[in-house]
């Protein structure tokens, strides 16, 4: 299986800062074809989207949302997320921004873990760090995120991808499916997740 991870809200504290943070996965059979998902919008909004190399939540109109979304609860996949509210959060918890986001994606991952049973697991992420101390520190985390929580009698063998989203038909789904999330918590919208409900399997935030 493979799963892509994406995630809205950003990880400051200051009073500019958005409430909350989500971490989404968009979970598929290895070789699905993605790209038709992000094909089929270019084509169909293509005077819009002339140039826009990457399909984002954030600079998408309500209409490519939908259609993006409408795309991934027809498809033959999973969505879930964890996420967590800011306010209530201790100065003393608020660590570096690393450790934060490997918590929140662990959890989404150890959600997706507990429902398959699978022998191997590719995960992809968006490059968030040039750093390879960083990005091994990330891997290991989502690997034991997986190993602790698989409800089969062997661990499967997980691959983490850190790749450029640009070039990720997988992730610019998922960030749709972050979006969505976040629009229903943060700005009280719940249309878009509306729209993937039968499709979302986990969808759970912490304070």
């Amino acid at each position: 299986m493979e799963v892509y991870l994406d995630e809205s809200g950003d990880l400051g504290f200051s009073m500019g800062s958005s409430a909350h943070f989500i971490v989404a996965a968009l979970v598929v059979r290895k070789g699905a074809p993605l790209a038709m998902a992000t094909n089929r919008c270019r084509r169909r909004f293509r005077s819009v989207l002339k140039g826009n190399h990457e399909l984002k939540f954030n600079r998408c109109s309500p209409s490519i949302r939908r259609f993006v979304l409408e795309a991934v609860s027809s498809s033959d996949s999973m969505t879930a997320w964890s996420g967590f509210r800011k306010s209530p959060l201790p100065s003393t918890m608020r660590k570096g921004k690393d450790v934060i986001w490997g918590q929140v994606a662990g959890r989404t991952v150890s959600e997706v873990s507990r429902l398959l049973c699978v022998r191997s697991m590719d995960i992809v992420i968006d490059r968030r760090s040039a750093k390879k101390a960083d990005r091994k520190a990330m891997d290991a985390s989502l690997g034991l995120a997986v190993a602790l929580s698989h409800p089969g009698p062997f661990t499967p063998e997980v691959r983490v991808r850190h790749v450029d989203s640009t070039s990720s038909p997988g992730l610019q789904l998922a960030d749709h499916v972050a979006g969505a999330v976040f629009q229903s918590l943060e700005r009280g919208d719940p249309s878009y997740i509306e729209i993937i409900k039968d499709c979302t399997v986990y969808g759970k935030l912490r304070s």
